[in-house]
Parts: C-alpha cells; sequence; structure tokens
C-alpha cells in the first residue's frame, strides 16, 4: 500500500515520490488511483503489454501517468518496434529504463537515442551495475561514457545495497556511485529508494542516509539536485 511509503517517507523527511511500475504488471489502476489521492506529492511510470502498439500507452498518459518503464534494449512486439518508445516521445513522457551495462551498450538503447533526441529517459538502478561488478569497472565505465553524452539521459542513484554486500556497515563501498557524479553530474542524478525491495537490503532510510554521508563534500545546490531538484525537474513535481 501507498501508506507505507508514504510514512516511511514522512519519518526519513522526503516530500515527494516516482511511483515506478513493478515488472509484469501491466494494470495501472492504482497508480492512477494513489495520483488522485495525493495531488502534487505523486508521479508515477506505467507498464504496459509487449504487444501494445501505443493505444495502452495513451490510454493511461490520459488518466494522469506521467512516464513509462521500458527496459533499455526494449522493443515491442508489433509492426512498429518502437511504437511505445514512439508514444512516449509524442506526448512528452519519461521513460524509467530498467537496465545493465551491456544493454546500455547495445545497439538497441543506440538507436532509440538516435531515434528520440529529446525524450527524457532516466537510467534505473545506477546503470544496473550490482555486487558482482568488479574494479576496474570497464563495461560500467563504458556504459556510463556512452549514455552521459545524451543531455536527455539522467541516472537515478540507488541505495547502496544494490551494489555493496549487506549487512551494514558497508565497507568498502566501490566507487560507482563517485564515477557516474562525476559522468553525469548532480543536475542528472536523482536518488531513488527502490521501496519496497530495499526492504529486503539496508531499509528505505538507510538507502538514503548513506548516500547522503558519502556525498557530504558535495555543495549545498549540487546534494540538493541529486537527493531532490533532479527529481522534481524531470518528473515535473
Amino acid at each position: 500500500p501507498v501508506e507505507s511509503l508514504l510514512r516511511h517517507m514522512e519519518t526519513s523527511g522526503v516530500g515527494q515520490a516516482v511511483l515506478i511500475q513493478y515488472m509484469g504488471n501491466t494494470d495501472n489502476s492504482y497508480l492512477v488511483d494513489c495520483l488522485s489521492r495525493h495531488p502534487g506529492r505523486l508521479a508515477a511510470a506505467m507498464i504496459v503489454a509487449d504487444d501494445d502498439d501505443g493505444a495502452a500507452v495513451r490510454h493511461w498518459a490520459e488518466r494522469g501517468i506521467q512516464g513509462i518503464r521500458l527496459r533499455a534494449n526494449a522493443r515491442a512486439a508489433t509492426d512498429d518496434p518502437l511504437a511505445q518508445w514512439r508514444v512516449a516521445a509524442e506526448l512528452g513522457l519519461v521513460v524509467s529504463a530498467p537496465c545493465r551495462p551491456a544493454w546500455l551498450l547495445s545497439d538497441e538503447f543506440a538507436e532509440v537515442i538516435r531515434e528520440f533526441p529529446q525524450l527524457q529517459i532516466v537510467i534505473e538502478h545506477l546503470g544496473g551495475v550490482g555486487t558482482e561488478a568488479t574494479p576496474p569497472f570497464e563495461e560500467f565505465r563504458r556504459a556510463l561514457e556512452n549514455t552521459s553524452i545524451h543531455p536527455n539521459l539522467s541516472m537515478k542513484l540507488p541505495g547502496f545495497g544494490e551494489f555493496c554486500q549487506v549487512p551494514l556497515p558497508f565497507d568498502p563501498i566501490p566507487p560507482l556511485a563517485r564515477m557516474a557524479l562525476d559522468a553525469f553530474g548532480p543536475h542528472r542524478m536523482m536518488w531513488g529508494s527502490d521501496y519496497p525491495p530495499v526492504s529486503s537490503r539496508e531499509g528505505y532510510d538507510n538507502s538514503l542516509r548513506i548516500p547522503q554521508a558519502y556525498f557530504e563534500d558535495l555543495s549545498t545546490a549540487d546534494r540538493d539536485a541529486v537527493f531532490g531538484l533532479t527529481a522534481q525537474g524531470v518528473w515535473g513535481l
């Protein structure tokens, strides 16, 4: 229930959130309900069926959903494989893109960037780099280089439990978040909790507190961007 998220947000001092539909669920009615009950506090990203030609995207957008979740290398099972990307660009939706570093380096994602240079794409989960990544992180570095040059792309900073071994404390913390910040800059990087899955890692509060401590060397303006203003700007909150 969204109320459990709102309670965590209140406890941690988080004012707004983006609801990202979970994989496999194409019924976005609950997202619409949440948006209507908490106006101005939430945005949301839908999921549609693989064979949708854009009709479902239009349907849910008309009901107030601001974004769509599409894998970085996604193709629709329709006559136009880029149909969902195309409609998202036409409607001015935000694409929240689950991925892996290899997908960011793929020809499929390169085609999307080339075809839709104005489409706002948020790369989820620090590009999908995880605990299996090892120094010198060359694939991740190349993925950052290939994507950060495009001004319509931004990067989501997750809780560090996604790429550090739990339990706490995380020690050492690999330099992956710093690499992403150096590539994208604070004004194209946004924190996200990954709630509720984060509850099985470090928990909601720690998913915010630990990155804030890690980036305590940033200026106030840069911290404000990473931990709020970038997301507000991209998602229209």
